[in-house]
């Protein structure tokens, strides 16, 4: 006992010697001395020549746009090195200008651009931008934001452009005008048994049994709800119950065929349904009958991850 007192005193007093030292040590790495390496303006000269730029981008203005370009300028995209001369970058300025339409550039929410007169390093202008307009050939509509960093030399020309985006819709540009297949559509299957049992055991009123054919992290909306909103599964089931206690005789009769369509590209399966839904309003003794398009996502695990129901709450009133 005597030992192990003394071996914790003496380490107390090594550990108070030891404290001091190390957070004059730690205090002693955080105290770097700031150094100024230039200036950040929110408006200036080199900011206005970028929205000029941009403006007649928009135009279509190609000997206006090079005006703006030094002659040895260069242009990256998205970090490669595999950078672009002048005369690749303004035969791009021809693509655009041929492929599209009504083309905007403006600041996108909430940003603003940033010039940098860097002590060391020269002129630089950073700007986070969204690019708008509609592709002729295809139809799709851009929405591209931008991150573009330009350096300027001392004759005020733009020297570099290095460009920051997301790729997949300029993708979709590339190869909407191709034949492309994305899948396979199945005429049975077993997510199509899925479904129909689902739809089984919702006019036998059985909630224990549909809620075993959900994930427990499923989501479920309805062409009543506002865009974007869903509900789980415990408030699902709070639905299906006023459904049951409002309706008598539910019936769902399936219009047609339903299809389970593997999709290639997101690696999913989403089966199809058509259906008329009708019952007996037990306020209004009315039989309703409404038309109904059922969607449901599955997981690798054959469970439904999502349900989505498009149908006219019109009919219900």
């Amino acid at each position: 006992m005597k030992t192990k007192t003394f071996f914790l005193t003496t380490l107390m007093f090594v550990f108070l010697l030891m404290c001091p030292t190390g957070i004059h040590a730690q205090t002693a790495k955080t105290n770097i001395a700031e150094e100024k390496n230039g200036t950040v303006y929110i408006k200036h000269p080199a900011i206005e020549k970028t929205k000029m730029f941009w403006s007649a981008f928009e135009k279509g203005d190609k000997a206006a746009f090079g005006a703006f370009l030094a002659d040895s300028m260069v242009a990256s995209y998205n970090g490669s090195m595999d950078f672009q001369n002048k005369e690749n970058y303004l035969k791009g300025f021809d693509w655009w200008s041929t492929e599209f339409e009504n083309l905007k550039v403006v600041d996108d929410a909430g940003a603003f651009p940033d010039a940098i007169d860097y002590t060391k390093g020269g002129l630089w202008v950073q700007d986070w931008v969204l690019m708008t307009g509609t592709h002729k050939k295809s139809g799709i509509n851009l929405n591209l934001r931008m991150h573009d960093l330009y350096s300027f030399n001392k004759d005020g020309k733009i020297i570099s452009i290095s460009m920051y985006f997301d790729n997949a819709q300029l993708d979709a540009i590339t190869s909407s005008g191709l034949t492309q297949e994305n899948g396979k559509v199945y005429i049975n299957h077993p997510y199509i048994i899925t479904v129909r049992k689902l739809v089984n055991a919702y006019c036998a009123k059985n909630i224990v049994a549909m809620s075993e054919f959900f994930s427990t992290d499923a989501m479920l909306s309805n062409s009543t709800m506002k865009w974007g909103v869903t509900m789980d599964l415990a408030a699902a089931k709070k639905e299906w119950e006023s459904e049951f206690a409002n309706n008598d005789n539910i019936k769902i009769r399936q219009v047609g065929y339903p299809d389970c369509i593997y999709y290639a590209k997101d690696e999913s399966y989403v089966v199809y349904s058509w259906w008329v839904w009708s019952g007996i309003s037990k306020a209004t003794g009315k039989k309703i009958e409404a038309p109904l398009m059922l969607s449901h996502s599955f997981n690798k695990e054959g469970k439904i991850v999502s349900e989505y129901g498009y149908y006219s709450s019109n009919l219900f009133e």
